[in-house]
């Protein structure tokens, strides 16, 4: 009794006899109703919310100092933890460190880092898009193989060491969990280092992004077989199976049932509306049964919650309104209370106690083993040097994942303070050295631009041609179709047409992308979309076979309008991206509409777009839907052909046109009347390019192509045959590009009044054309290394 109090001295006026405590509430009264002697901090709920307010605090303080590196607020949670623990006031504050943060406090902070936990994993699942699984190529699978290959030979590597210089067998599991948290790519870190630097819509972000999907998914299955095959090592035969058929169980009821369910929710939601409150609280309480019941069969309590998210579809209206309502809490609240929880736990004093051979190892060799595991085979298809080193990087990357990873099995796992302490400084130098590195590797002002080829050109002439149709009004989606139809979608070159209807955000509304293929109910306030909608589900009906037509709605304000296309047509791999011009005419070819909005969005899709760009400038006379599928005998087409790029993808895009008997192609090469040292050099290339297509069409026998020259001397001749022409033709295809010094627009770039539609686009939308005729200015895909030099020439301004 007497050693009893003498610990507890403190707390000894709260024993009501030797062995029984006296209740403390876990609320106070106030500070002005303490009884003599009382410590207010006794009670646990006002001793977390001081925790917090410091934690917090701290944070703040800490993250402002260092706002100036970049750093993730991962690394500033951290610090705060460790400042707050044993490492620092713990060894200078002793007293103070036991009154604030006592020994029991811990299962208050390891209850809410579990519980949040939970919700993080479940939001990883719901921000988790499967269908990049399907977009991925054989540089993914290539990385992500030989990241697995790293993690078993680093792995045998270390265990080896441990069986040589360290023979103890407790070390064993901590190699496994040490070793299997480093060698592996976390999918959640990955995504939020990428929002972090703002380039998760790039090249490379995506290229990051669906490679660690990939490993995520398959570290999953290895991480959880390897668990099946210790408890059948351990257990027996018997128990392994049966805890393998219930997790299955308990898989298939998350993808079917709760599935089916997500689905039933969706449809009960009007487009355009968020998701009822009581939806939401229903899939709240299932996420907290399933990892329930998870933990229960045999799996760890996390990857049930996981499952179901990736059950919930992608996208507005459920996903955007779970991450809307739950990442707050999750990310502002759960997620930094781990962060410091684990910085908590460590000890710098303790770091050495903690390090060993195979940890060395794995720490040194191993990581370096990793970058070398990424580097080499992105390097070999085809990344750039610089690029290909940042993806090593950021899949090397650790953060809030490894440490809840750490956190969580800190009492299963952890022998000792010191292995806790080694991992959490491991995590801490990784996630504030990377981001630095990265922003010196990587070039962040292209964001779209990149080394995939998503243009006419390069594409294969029997692969389904994407084409984005954006529209702002019904008018502007008829002239799309009729473009559309002209395009003659056959078996041989089928069409995957995504219409993306463009509205202004107005109000205090919240930026939307509705997704029209989701069977939700209809919603009065979205009733002037209909009849957009309306428009492309009847191309859709006109050519069932060879046709898929997939319509989105876009509301944002018109500044950021652009990255609403820009993000779905590198989303959607799309090759040609349809923008209606800003200037509208009447059925009498007078002007009526020259919108400065337009012009300045279609400047910034011509200027960011991740694929070619053709702006439409429509003067013909559709008068309703049914106008468009009223087949004409022939389709008359031109192409203007003066060299360059652009003048290639317009041609690339007229001859798969000419597929079809019912398009009669005619193809213009504008030539010079005598040889100039200019014409020499363009006509070596443009020949080349010209004479392969022409025995093309000679070998499949394309009797409605014709090829004829113009002789011109300046850009007035160029203008005087336009004009000319003006009757001829249904359809004109243009490049909006070409070089500063060419003859063939001399005079005309001096005076273009509209240069994001070039020297010819800009002619063909003047006053002196008055003739029923549709234009396609286009623009060839701006690759990365090209971008400035491309855009060099013809450079335009944004208006304020």
């Amino acid at each position: 009794m007497n050693k009893e109090t003498t610990i507890l001295d403190d707390d000894f006026k709260y024993k009501m006899d030797g062995s029984c405590w006296k209740f403390v509430p876990p609320y106070s009264e106030g500070i002005w109703n303490l009884e003599p002697g009382e410590n207010i901090l006794k009670h646990s709920l006002l001793l977390l919310y001081v925790q917090l307010t410091l934690i917090f605090i701290l944070t703040s303080i800490i993250h402002f100092l260092l706002r100036r590196f970049q750093l993730p607020r991962l690394v500033s949670e951290t610090l705060a933890g460790l400042i707050l623990g044993p490492s620092v006031m713990g060894y200078f504050l002793p007293n103070v460190s036991n009154a604030l943060f006592p020994p029991q406090s811990e299962k208050i902070f390891y209850s809410l880092t579990i519980f949040g936990y939970i919700f993080f994993m479940f939001l990883i699942g719901v921000k988790m898009d499967l269908s990049l699984i399907t977009k991925l190529g054989k540089r993914e699978w290539c990385i992500s193989l030989s990241l697995m290959f790293n993690l078993l030979l680093v792995g045998g590597i270390c265990q080896t060491i441990s069986q040589i210089l360290e023979p103890q067998e407790y070390l064993d599991d901590w190699i496994d969990l040490f070793t299997a948290t480093t060698m592996l790519t976390s999918f959640p870190v990955v995504a939020c280092f990428l929002m972090h630097l703002k380039i998760i819509n790039s090249e490379l972000g995506h290229f990051a992004l669906s490679t660690a999907l990939l490993c995520d998914l398959q570290s999953v299955i290895v991480v959880n077989s390897y668990n099946y095959m210790d408890i059948i090592t351990n257990a027996s035969i018997r128990v392994g199976i049966k805890a393998m058929a219930l997790s299955l169980s308990l898989i298939v009821f998350v993808t079917i049932v709760l599935r089916r369910l997500m689905f039933w929710i969706i449809r009960r939601t009007p487009e355009g509306k968020p998701v009822k409150s009581s939806y939401t609280i229903v899939i709240v309480c299932l996420v907290i049964v399933v990892a329930v019941v998870g933990e229960t069969v045999g799996i760890q309590y996390f990857y049930g919650p996981f499952i179901f998210g990736l059950t919930v579809p992608t996208g507005p209206p459920l996903a955007s309104t779970l991450v809307e309502k739950l990442d707050t809490m999750v990310t502002g609240l759960f997620l930094p209370l781990m962060a410091t929880f684990c910085g908590l736990k460590a000890n710098l004093r303790d770091l050495s106690k903690g390090l060993s051979y195979p940890l060395v190892f794995g720490m040194t060799i191993g990581l370096f083993f990793k970058l070398i595991a990424v580097y080499l085979p992105a390097v070999w298809f085809n990344t750039h040097s610089t690029d290909a080193a940042a993806l090593s990087l950021i899949l090397t990357v650790k953060g809030i994942v490894e440490l809840g990873t750490f956190g969580t099995n800190f009492n299963k796992q952890v022998r000792n303070r010191g292995q806790f302490t080694v991992a959490v400084v491991l995590i801490l130098i990784l996630a504030s050295i990377i981001p630095i590195i990265v922003r010196k590797l990587h070039d962040f002002s292209n964001t779209y631009p990149g080394y995939q080829q998503r243009n006419i050109l390069h594409g294969a002439s029997n692969d389904d041609l994407r084409i984005l149709v954006c529209t702002h009004r019904q008018d502007d989606a008829l002239a799309g179709i009729r473009l559309l139809e002209i395009s003659h979608p056959m078996k041989e070159s089928p069409l995957s047409v995504y219409g993306l209807y463009l509205e202004p955000l107005t109000g205090g509304s919240t930026p939307l992308l509705i997704n029209h293929q989701l069977g939700q109910k209809y919603s009065k306030s979205g009733a002037h979309r209909q009849p957009i909608i309306h428009v492309f589900r009847y191309f859709k009906a006109e050519h069932p076979k060879f046709v898929q037509v997939q319509v989105f709605s876009a509301i944002s304000p018109p500044k950021v309008m652009h990255e609403d296309i820009c993000w779905l047509a590198f989303d959607k791999s799309i090759s040609l991206i349809i923008l209606p011009c800003h200037r509208k005419w009447n059925a009498k070819g007078e002007l009526i509409s020259d919108s400065q909005v337009l012009r300045n969005l279609n400047s910034k899709v011509l200027h960011k777009a991740p694929s070619s760009v053709g702006i439409l400038i429509d003067r013909s006379r559709i008068h309703g839907p049914s106008s468009i599928f009223v087949a004409p005998f022939v389709y008359r087409l031109a192409v203007l052909y003066m060299g360059g790029e652009d003048d290639m993808e317009a041609l690339a895009y007229a001859r798969r046109m000419a597929r079809s008997s019912r398009v009669h192609l005619t193809v213009i090469h504008f030539t010079l009347s005598k040889e100039s040292g200019y014409a020499r050099w363009t006509n070596t290339i443009d020949d080349e390019f010209l004479n392969g297509l022409k025995k093309n069409d000679e070998i499949l026998g394309n009797l409605n192509i014709i090829y004829k020259e113009e002789a011109v001397k300046d850009g007035s001749d160029t203008a005087m045959i336009i004009r000319s022409m003006e009757e001829k033709y249904d359809l004109v295809l243009v490049g909006r590009r070409h070089r500063s010094d060419s003859p063939f627009t001399l005079g005309l770039s001096e005076w273009c009044d509209l240069p994001e539609l070039g020297p010819i686009g800009d002619l063909f939308a003047s006053s002196d054309i008055t003739a029923s005729i549709s234009i396609l200015v286009i623009q060839q895909q701006i690759i990365r290394d090209e971008q400035n030099e491309a855009l060099g020439d013809q450079s335009f301004k944004f208006s304020k």
